[in-house]
């Protein structure tokens, strides 16, 4: 019996056209041998080391991707607060550095209020940061910002929207502002 694990990266979209990527953990023999079966559904395939690093690596994606949801939100509701619209923030951002896939989706709930642009749940969201948090306790590792995430979602999954998807976020911060972003 051999084992791997191989967490995927990326949208529904991308999944239905082979897009994806994956973070693989398995000893090296075993990442050869199950490769040409990942190259079948991934476009990016990156052999991390032994198993168990691929969740690990998945968790830190989560955090990054997470971590940018709740910095926009907060960033669109101060934006917004001050004057900025949504429209005239995502035009200094798009085309930027700051732009990214997952920014894209984010904005596209954000400025069109597409609910499907970018679907995973606040609950999964919250799920994710606490296993980060748990990795970070047990390697030692301060982890203040994953606190600050975490505690984000977890706020808007205790007011009852755990529902909702990651970029809706940006409604629940913006209304403990008073402020409306659609």
């Amino acid at each position: 019996l051999h084992l791997c694990d191989a967490p995927l990266g990326g949208t529904p979209a991308q999944a239905k056209l082979g897009q994806l990527s994956t973070m693989i953990g398995a000893d090296s023999a075993v990442f050869e041998r199950i490769r040409p079966v990942c190259e079948a559904w991934a476009q990016k395939i990156v052999h991390l080391g032994p198993v168990g690093d691929g969740h690990k690596m998945k968790l830190l994606n989560n955090f990054l991707s997470l971590g940018y949801g709740a910095i926009y939100a907060e960033a669109l509701t101060l934006a917004q607060k001050v004057g900025i619209s949504p429209q005239t923030f995502d035009s200094v951002i798009t085309g930027g550095r700051m732009e990214c896939g997952f920014y894209q989706t984010f904005m596209k709930y954000v400025l069109e209020r597409d609910r499907d642009a970018h679907k995973f749940t606040l609950s999964n969201a919250l799920k994710d940061v606490r296993y980060l948090e748990s990795l970070a306790n047990a390697a030692g590792v301060p982890n203040p910002v994953g606190g600050a995430v975490k505690n984000v979602y977890a706020a808007a999954v205790a007011s009852g929207k755990g529902e909702d998807y990651v970029p809706m976020l940006s409604d629940f911060v913006a209304a403990q502002s008073k402020v409306s972003l659609g």
